[in-house]
């Protein structure tokens, strides 16, 4: 278990002693990749829980069981396919070194049951990721790194507060400890946690971010970093102190689902439609926040993975993210990779995204829900008709070796994991896709980008802080 954080760890070190050589670093980055998937098969098919350090109540507890196990899979195959198509471009041993400590860092998290070592972890995660986000050192990326800091530090203070709260009460650091613990201390972790979780209103800095950063960081932002608080949510909520919070969850989780969905039908960047559906997706994982919202946002960070590459390569290539503009330019290879994501995130039956989304509407706590999660549903068919409708050149031209086997892995999870786990009944969302694919045709004239007040950073801090106080006053009138 202690080798899934070690060895992408020492990668890092190496690459970083080994910076000035680009090659070489790749090559080390992709073994070390291979290296630590290759434990996985030992370790996730059993529950099994170690203590790090004889500190009594203060030592380390790491511990994998089923609502681990997709957040493990799903980091390994995001981390082997942006470094098998970072190869032959302009990143040092730098950028490797990043990826892979953020790699190892990743998986200390979903491995750890200690509130305070989760905390020193996803700090380290945010620090790594606004130096990912602006590693270009282009100025948009600069701000929308500086928009991401400031929010993500105010609510990591807000859950050091919480899990200090949680200590004072209790003794313990340990994730057990949030059974005895106040229902204040709940909300102040939730609230700090809740800006990275790409719910609408709480992440508003999530657009900018995801839009800008370099191709092979965007898939780590969307597939990787904002899951991080829907697996601590999954796990917190089985607790008594967040009980309130299950409500809560359906209640901005639908709202999520639904007004994410609205700015990317409208927007005409490609790469914001996908970090407008990441802000959709999430709603749909926190709806139920349980086992199927795992495994949903397994499926989501790989689909999503093969998205951002197709796009971001397509986009550096054609020099424009205005997807109107690439039809007729993208060769067949580019519309072949970028349809098998653009079926999986609608929900198109045999694809990894209808098996987890199926599940997640059949789950639903009442008939009302399900009818709002088919209605997102319908608004993402329609959304990504967008690229569907795109029409490839005639010639085929294939893009390089490496790019071809990190699209191939993912697309071939996505298609595997859509034929193991379909039923029969989920034939029903083919009804979805075909409607939204029908109103993105009459409906594609009027179309036109919404206004982006809420993503300005002063907007984006107000939104937070409203939602996180409205966030109290729900708790305080659940828990009385």
């Amino acid at each position: 278990m202690i080798a899934l954080v070690f060895l992408p760890v020492l990668g890092g070190i190496i690459c970083l002693v080994l910076k000035d050589r680009k090659s070489v670093s790749s090559i080390v980055a992709i073994v070390t990749a291979i290296a630590s998937g290759s434990v996985l098969p030992f370790v996730i098919f059993e529950d099994a829980s170690i203590i790090l350090g004889k500190w009594g109540v203060l030592g380390i507890g790491l511990a994998i069981d089923e609502l681990t196990t997709p957040f493990l899979l799903s980091t390994f195959i995001v981390m082997l396919a942006i470094i098998l198509n970072s190869i032959n471009k302009s990143y040092d041993g730098f950028f490797y070194a990043l990826i892979l400590i953020l790699y190892g860092t990743l998986n200390s998290i979903f491995l750890s049951r200690d509130l305070f070592n989760i905390f020193v972890t996803v700090e380290l995660a945010s620090i790594i990721s606004f130096i990912l986000i602006s590693y270009e050192k282009k100025p948009r990326q600069a701000w929308a790194s500086l928009k991401y800091l400031l929010l993500s530090s105010l609510g990591l203070n807000f859950y050091l507060l919480g899990i200090g709260i949680v200590y004072m009460e209790t003794g313990s650091f340990a994730m057990e400890s949030l059974e005895k613990a106040s229902t204040i201390a709940s909300v102040l972790i939730f609230g700090g946690l809740a800006v990275k979780s790409g719910l609408f209103f709480f992440s508003m800095w999530l657009p900018d971010a995801h839009s800008n950063a370099p191709t092979e960081v965007s898939p780590i932002l969307s597939g990787l970093i904002v899951k991080l608080d829907v697996y601590l949510s999954i796990r917190f909520i089985t607790y008594s102190s967040f009980s309130w919070m299950r409500d809560t969850y359906i209640f901005i989780g639908i709202l999520s689902a639904i007004i994410g969905v609205i700015f990317a039908v409208n927007s005409k960047n490609a790469k914001r439609v996908l970090a407008y559906h990441t802000i959709s997706q999430v709603g749909f994982m926190l709806v139920n926040c349980d086992k199927s919202s795992a495994w949903h946002g397994f499926s989501h960070a790989v689909f999503k993975t093969l998205l951002f590459l197709a796009v971001g390569n397509i986009s550096a290539r054609l020099g424009t993210k205005d997807y109107s503009k690439w039809s007729g330019k993208i060769s067949t290879v580019e519309y072949t990779f970028l349809l098998i994501g653009s079926l999986a995130i609608a929900g198109f039956p045999m694809t990894s995204g209808c098996v987890t989304k199926e599940v997640i509407i059949h789950g639903a706590c009442c008939p009302s829900l399900r009818i709002l999660l088919l209605i997102a549903s319908v608004g993402t068919a329609m959304s990504f008709s967008k690229f569907i409708f795109l029409k490839p050149v005639k010639t085929t031209t294939w893009p390089a070796a490496n790019v071809v086997a990190a699209y191939v892995i993912l697309s071939g999870v996505i298609i595997t994991h859509g034929v193991i786990g379909f039923e029969i009944y989920m034939f029903e969302s083919l009804l979805a896709v075909v409607a939204g694919i029908a109103a993105y045709l009459i409906l594609r004239r009027f179309l036109k980008p919404l206004p982006i007040y809420l993503e300005r950073i002063d907007s984006a801090l107000s939104s937070y802080l409203i939602l996180f106080l409205i966030t109290i006053g729900l708790a305080i009138l659940f828990s009385s």
